[in-house]
């Protein structure tokens, strides 16, 4: 049986907050000692993490410390937006069954960087059952990576989100074997071994019926349903009654088919991407996503009512995959934007968590991209949460 504990510090020095959360994830795992620290910091300054991470592995005694920075992060016990704050999961007992990596030069191509993922996963000795993965979000580019892994023909999934940051450095930061670095992904492989359960929840819901795309290109949509996909648009702004513009793209968004001929967006998974801009001449709007003629997509409210009861879905679903067993630890991943920009007040999505698995240890970040598969699809998300739990066999 494995021992797991979190721990959690808002302390603003980063040397103190590190070993304030290092101490508490060994307590309350009843350990002196772990193999495996997983490690989110958010990081106003990052000077003097590489201190503050080699104390922590040396307290820990561990082997592994992996993770990534973030715009926030939390345990199943506190969080923290834009603020200082370091959240520590310590395992001891699995070293055997994970295989931590750090891959660097991402942007230069992020293909050969899931090939060498796969590579890697194809060498060791046990069968992957999960892997955990923190890319850089200003590298990241996900059909390339997902691609790459798949190069060898065995699919498993893959959960995690983008690292992220406080302010506009356009820098996030990962760690792994001792370094930390950007311009990478990190993370951890867990082995066949374990199993677990994912689910996904959506801020996003749809708003009004499935429409098709009747012209196209790239990212571009001139017509839905044979007419201007302005005035479509304009038709449901108008709707909602908002103020602004501002307001407009920050609650209104597509919802894209995750496969063909897709049509149900109410009662089935679909991908949300910003709308990134309207010509009213063209008569056309922008994605943030290619999009393809004869498809169908949705239009999808940011609405806080709606993500609350579409995350207490989620938890239920899980609740009775799982019924009879107990979850040893979770992760979650959540968008930036689901925390109080979203709800208007903090540990919303946590204490739904803490409600549904009472006692669970989990740990997470607030991300700028949220991954996780869908079906048998390893799909990089928007405006989602992510939550994966862990059993021991």
């Amino acid at each position: 049986m494995i021992n797991v504990g979190t721990g959690f510090s808002k302390s603003v020095s980063l040397e103190k907050a590190a070993l304030e959360a290092g101490v508490q994830a060994l307590d309350r795992a009843g350990l002196s000692k772990a193999d495996t620290l997983l490690v989110f910091a958010s990081l106003k300054k990052p000077a003097g993490w590489v201190t503050a991470l080699k104390k922590l592995k040396s307290l820990a005694g561990a082997k592994t410390v992996v993770g990534g920075s973030a715009y926030g992060v939390f345990n199943n016990r506190s969080e923290v937006e834009q603020g200082t704050g370091v959240a520590v999961m310590a395992f001891d007992r699995i070293s055997e069954n994970i295989s931590p990596f750090l891959i660097r030069h991402l942007q230069e191509s992020n293909f050969r960087a899931g090939q060498k993922l796969a590579h890697e996963i194809r060498d060791w000795d046990s069968q992957p059952a999960l892997s955990l993965i923190f890319p850089d979000s200003f590298s990241f580019r996900h059909d390339a990576f997902f691609e790459g892994l798949e190069s060898e023909g065995i699919f498993h999934p893959v959960a995690g989100g983008l690292t992220s940051e406080t302010g506009n450095r356009q820098k996030t930061f990962q760690w792994g074997d001792g370094k930390i670095t950007h311009d990478a992904v990190s993370g951890l492989t867990f082995g066949e071994p374990f199993e677990f359960e994912i689910g996904m929840t959506q801020s996003c819901q749809p708003f009004g019926d499935p429409l098709q795309i009747t012209r196209s290109q790239g990212n571009l949509i001139y017509e839905i349903e044979g007419r201007p996909a302005y005035d479509i648009f304009l038709e449901l702004v108008s709707q909602l009654r908002l103020e602004d513009s501002q307001e407009v793209f920050n609650r209104l968004f597509l919802g894209l088919p995750l496969e063909n001929f897709q049509t149900d967006f109410t009662h089935s998974h679909y991908l949300v991407r910003n709308i990134l801009g309207v010509n009213a001449k063209k008569g056309a709007l922008a994605c943030a996503s290619p999009v393809e003629e004869g498809d169908y997509v949705t239009f999808a409210l940011r609405d806080p009512l709606r993500a609350r009861k579409d995350l207490v879905m989620m938890l239920q679903d899980l609740k009775e995959k799982t019924e009879g067993q107990t979850p040893a630890f979770g992760f979650y991943f959540n968008c930036c934007a689901r925390g109080e920009s979203l709800y208007e007040n903090p540990g919303e999505d946590t204490g739904l968590i803490r409600e549904y698995f009472p006692g669970l240890p989990f740990i997470g970040f607030f991300t700028f991209g949220e991954i996780g598969p869908v079906g048998e699809v390893n799909h990089l998300h928007h405006y989602s949460g992510i939550l994966a739990l862990g059993f021991e066999p």
